[in-house]
């Protein structure tokens, strides 16, 4: 019987909101289980609050030595049955084997003498998160959904509900559309001035209000691609990780980098277009009618993303971010999920 389950993703904060639905499948197929995950603390920003997650375990990576042999302690106390490590590296695999569960799971690499079983991947490239569902069927399961769970909650919500209130072309957009120009790789950053371009272009064509989101460190990076627009833009004021959910979740399409927002935008259900240079679509794009793609040539390069594709690609979305614009109106949308106040967070 399955009493304790360890799920190790260290980071980042896109690969750990990725790993949300097999934290979910877990807990329905083990429901008398505690599922614990072990990231960075960064990822409490991902995981509080998540139905399907008992206990979240922090690492740093700049602890002592005396800090990391606690960690590695209290890891072996826990007795835990099963752990599915998605990472896999070095620092990973040593805290699946720390845990000495009877079943470790990790896909394969050099450090594959550290588990228990090795999970084969597919011969092709799949969405992060259906190859991530490997390990659930290794151990027999078969998993049921692919939604990424970033529950937000009317704290979150009232944020948007305050905009609203002060911007008034936010409040009475026809059309809003989330542009998410950053990624912390520049090789992985979609030229700035075509960003520019496509947002004069949603406004003259479609009459849609461009909005411009950002994250700690990014907003001078951001205000610069906005003075290289002709028309007016909005910035989004300076936000919390799921206060800026709540925000794509009252937006009707969203495009951007392949990016930690882009990922929100999944998890949000809200219309989405991800831009790809030297990563590849298939892997972190679900690729579906709502969620699309435009990848790079064979150079990998994101100067070779062009703007008639962007475009083409947007206006197969505009039916669905005009049913999205025409179902919300003006209106708040209610909450998501209330977070929990029982779930124990600690290192």
């Amino acid at each position: 019987m399955v009493k304790q389950i360890l799920v190790i993703q260290l980071r980042q904060l896109g690969d750990i909101l990725l790993t949300t639905p097999c934290a979910r499948e877990l807990k329905q197929a083990y429901p008398g289980a505690s599922i614990t995950f072990l990231c960075h603390p960064m990822g409490k920003m991902i995981l509080e609050g998540n139905p399907s997650i008992d206990h979240i375990v922090t690492y740093d990576p700049k602890d002592s030595w005396r800090s990391e042999w606690t960690l590695l302690r209290n890891l072996h106390k826990q007795n835990y049955d099963l752990v599915l490590d998605f990472m896999y590296n070095p620092r990973s695999a040593i805290y699946a084997f720390a845990t000495r569960s009877p079943r470790r799971l990790a896909f394969p690499s050099r450090r594959s003498m550290f588990f228990t079983e090795i999970v084969p991947k597919l011969a092709h490239r799949e969405y992060i998160v259906r190859e991530k569902f490997l390990y659930l069927r290794a151990l027999g399961l078969e998993p049921r959904s692919e939604r990424l769970d970033l529950p937000w909650c009317a704290e979150h919500a009232r944020w948007v509900t305050q905009w609203m209130q002060n911007e008034a072309s936010f409040r009475e957009a026809s059309l809003r559309v989330i542009l998410s120009p950053t990624h912390r790789r520049e090789v992985r950053q979609w030229p700035l001035e075509r960003f520019a371009r496509l947002a004069d272009r949603l406004q003259s064509e479609w009459g849609a209000t461009p909005i411009w989101v950002w994250g700690p460190g990014e907003e001078d990076f951001v205000r610069e691609v906005q003075r290289l627009c002709e028309r007016p833009s909005l910035l989004a004021p300076k936000s919390s990780f799921r206060e800026m959910a709540a925000l794509i979740a009252h937006a009707d399409l969203f495009v951007g980098n392949s990016n930690g927002p882009s990922h929100v935008a999944v998890a949000s259900d809200t219309p989405s277009l991800q831009l790809h240079g030297p990563t590849f679509a298939l892997s972190w794009c679900p690729c579906t009618e709502r969620h699309k793609a435009v990848q790079a040539d064979s150079s990998n390069l994101m100067t070779s993303v062009s703007e008639a594709d962007v475009w083409r690609a947007m206006e197969e979305l505009r039916p669905l971010a005009e049913a999205s614009a025409k179902a919300r109106g003006q209106t708040v949308r209610s909450h998501w999920q209330e977070p929990r106040g029982d779930a124990d967070h600690t290192r």
